[in-house]
């Protein structure tokens, strides 16, 4: 309403100015125009009328309503031969327009932003990036003045300066964070507890490095041919402790127990009370004496117990 309030006064000023004379032109009322422009003409309004200038336009992405009775008075001033057929005629008088969007500006932010000491391939965080509308296709200049970052934390502020045809200039001050990236080896698709990493279930991704802290597998090699102790999901970095050799004996496995010391070779039979990939140590259970006892995994369904893990008689009993 404000709006149209400031578009009538300057179109009744310059009306009151305008000398009119000659015979009133026909004019069919336009009940809606798209402009292009910041200029409202009295074309605008009515078919068949010329182009004097009325006032401003609305600003981008606004619009202005001019009702029966304002549209009477600019037809009179101008000696436009139009009369409203009833209270309900009016003219909506739109101008499209757009926001200034991230990619407006982000390459000139990342540039100011290296100058200062943030990485190339960082990630750039803007929250509650909004500005005032712009004209539809337009290219704004953008600049940034008195931007400040602290490498430590990745947080900067800046004041935004973009200018644009026929609009006034929009400054803002914007405040982010540079997010480091780190390029990791990650499943291509989702794994289970158990499935063993081959090569053509990796692949390279850039992610955050606020993600990838901590011991986790940054080259294929430190993952493949392990067994995962968990499932993962797809593109998800992997902890190096979620990785384990393949399992060659599971829970409740009979095994073959061997303890060889001083020339003596002494095997018994167990069972295991763990699952253990090849060159583990698990526990494992005598089944006659019930004792438990820790061997290393030799192969499927062989074990070799370790020699502070109990006496060779403990093993005899179950020969």
């Amino acid at each position: 309403m404000r709006m149209l309030v400031v578009l009538l006064r300057c179109a009744a000023s310059l009306l009151l100015s305008v000398s009119v004379s000659g015979p009133a032109a026909a004019a069919t009322l336009r009940p809606f125009t798209t402009l292009d422009r910041a200029v409202v003409r009295l074309s605008d309004l009515f078919e068949g009328a010329d182009d004097r200038a009325l006032g401003p336009s609305p600003a981008p992405g606004g619009r202005i309503t001019v009702e029966a009775p304002q549209l009477a008075a600019i037809a009179r001033m101008f000696a436009v031969d139009w009369r409203p057929a009833g209270p309900g005629d009016r003219a909506v008088l739109e101008r499209p327009g757009r926001p200034l969007l991230r990619e407006d500006v982000m390459a000139a932010l990342r540039t100011v932003l290296e100058g200062l000491g943030a990485a190339r391939d960082s990630e750039i965080d803007l929250p509650g990036f909004t500005t005032a509308p712009l004209p539809m296709d337009t290219h704004p200049a953008v600049a940034f003045n008195g931007t400040e970052f602290d490498p430590a934390s990745g947080r900067f502020t800046t004041m935004l300066n973009a200018t644009a045809d026929g609009v006034p200039a929009i400054q803002l001050r914007l405040s982010g964070r540079v997010q480091e990236m780190v390029a990791l080896p990650v499943p291509r698709r989702a794994m289970l507890t158990g499935d063993v990493v081959t090569a053509a279930d990796l692949h390279w991704t850039r992610m955050r490095l606020g993600v990838a802290r901590g011991e986790i597998v940054r080259q294929p090699g430190q993952a493949e041919g392990q067994a995962l102790r968990r499932g993962l999901q797809a593109g998800q970095p992997i902890q190096l402790a979620d990785l384990g050799r393949p399992v060659v004996v599971t829970k409740g496995t009979p095994l073959q127990l061997s303890l060889d010391g001083a020339g003596l070779q002494v095997t018994a039979q167990g069972v295991a009370t763990e699952a253990g990939g090849l060159g583990e140590i698990i526990h494992v259970m005598n089944p006659y004496s019930r004792a438990i006892i820790e061997a290393e995994v030799t192969g499927p369904g062989r074990a070799r117990v370790m020699p502070a893990s109990g006496r060779p008689t403990t093993l005899a009993a179950g020969r």
